[in-house]
This record gives structure tokens, sequence and C-alpha cells, in this order.
């Protein structure tokens, strides 16, 4: 079947990873220490489990596929040994991390960086005519945003993300649900993605599958099952957009 619709992570994919998260996620964890009076324990804990280091982050962490309800939701553990949404030994609550990273997802060191060529490629998806969607672990105001700020929102069709409606990755709900609002049969579709949440969504989903080589990710492991590596879409070719 001739591909239709292109579906595309965000994070890694289509931003620049490293370079547009890690001075936010760095900002966060200063205002818990040095604000929020955070214990530097505390704080080396959030970062281990976040697989954040001070001069990136670990392969597959947990800020690169997770939604952000999960992290907050891992935050909380570490910081209540009782469960709930109430941090007893910090008074951090999970309702004031979530606005504190949407605070910080929108500030000043927020920088998003595009990949190469990845801007000028989804203008050419979108001129040629394909429906053009997005699958996000990240919140919907902070997607958006991005979106805004290297001013390609009008060309997307659909936003999947974290907003209380549909499920994480590698779930397929945001893959069927793109299917169904534009008639498309799931071997119409391609996705593209950096994780290995991504490889796992688009074989649930039934989708092709093209995978984003970076150095925060374990991409040996797409071409292990023989999926196409990129650098970035922009290095997309016509017959990899053919299906089968």
């Amino acid at each position: 079947m001739k591909i239709k619709g292109i579906l595309l992570d965000k994070d890694g994919t289509i931003i620049e990873f490293e370079k547009t998260w890690h001075k936010v996620f760095q900002s966060i964890f200063q205002e818990l220490e040095e604000g929020w009076k955070l214990p530097r324990e505390k704080i080396r804990e959030l970062q281990k489990i976040s697989g954040f280091t001070p001069r990136g982050f670990e392969k597959e962490s947990l800020i690169q596929y997770a939604p952000v309800e999960e992290i907050l939701s891992r935050w909380m553990e570490v910081l209540n040994t009782s469960g709930g949404d109430h941090g007893e030994a910090t008074g951090i609550t999970k309702d004031a991390l979530g606005k504190l990273m949407e605070k910080h997802s929108k500030g000043p060191d927020a920088k998003v960086v595009p990949l190469e060529n990845t801007l000028e490629t989804i203008q050419t998806f979108h001129r040629k005519g394909y429906i053009l969607g997005l699958a996000t672990a990240d919140s919907r105001e902070s997607t958006l945003h991005n979106l805004e700020a290297l001013g390609i929102g009008s060309f997307f069709h659909f936003i999947g993300s974290d907003d209380g409606f549909f499920k994480g990755k590698p779930d397929p709900h945001m893959g069927e649900t793109f299917c169904r609002e534009f008639q498309l049969n799931p071997r119409e579709v391609l996705y593209i993605g950096d994780s290995l949440t991504d490889m796992d969504f688009a074989e649930n989903t039934g989708f092709h599958f093209i995978g984003i080589k970076g150095s925060h990710n374990e991409y040996e492991r797409f071409m292990e099952k023989r999926y196409p590596v990129i650098e970035n879409i922009g290095e997309l070719e016509e017959e990899l957009l053919a299906g089968d």
C-alpha cells in the first residue's frame, strides 16, 4: 500500500533532544534545590531515575520516552515513601511539579533546536499532500509551544500528546485514533521515531517504521530488526515512502 500518512515522534525526531531539553531539566533541578530547598540527595535521586547527567542524558532515559504524567509519578515516588500525590517529607505536590515543568519548558532556557533539514522536509511532506501527525510523550501545551516556536504547527493535521485523553506509547491508542480520524489503513502510515518505545509503538499499531540514529538512543536495535535508520527526516528517500 502507498504511504498516505506520516506520523512523527517529537523529541529526538523533529527537535534535537539533548540540545533542547538538557538545559530545561537542569533549570528544573536547580530551582528544586535552590528555590524549593529540596535536599541535594533527593535531587540526585530524581536525576538518576530520569537518566539525567551533567553532560546529557543516558540512552533510552525516562525523560526521552516517558509521558510527563509518568515522569511526575516516578518523581513523587522519590519524594514520598507512602505513595499518593503529595511528598510528605518535602511538602511538594505532583501538581506543583507539573506546573514547574510547564514553566521551564517555555522559559528562557527552552530553546527549541530542530534536527538538520527537518523543518524543510515537513513543509515538503505537507506540500505533497501527506496527512501529517505527531505522537509524543510530551504534554499538549509544551508540544504546541514547540511547534509554534519552529513555525510548523499549521502543517500538522493531528496532535497526539500526554493530554489526559491519549494513552502513552507504546500503547497503540494514538496511532489507532490517527487512522480512524483520517480513514487510513495502518499499512498506509509511516511512523518515524528515535526510541525503542517508538519502535514498539509502530509494531503495536502495524505501521511502517523508520528509526532516527542519535547519540542518546540504541539505534542498533532498529538495525537488528532490519528497520531503515536515518540521522534526520531530510534523508528520507522516495522509495522509503512507497510502502509495501
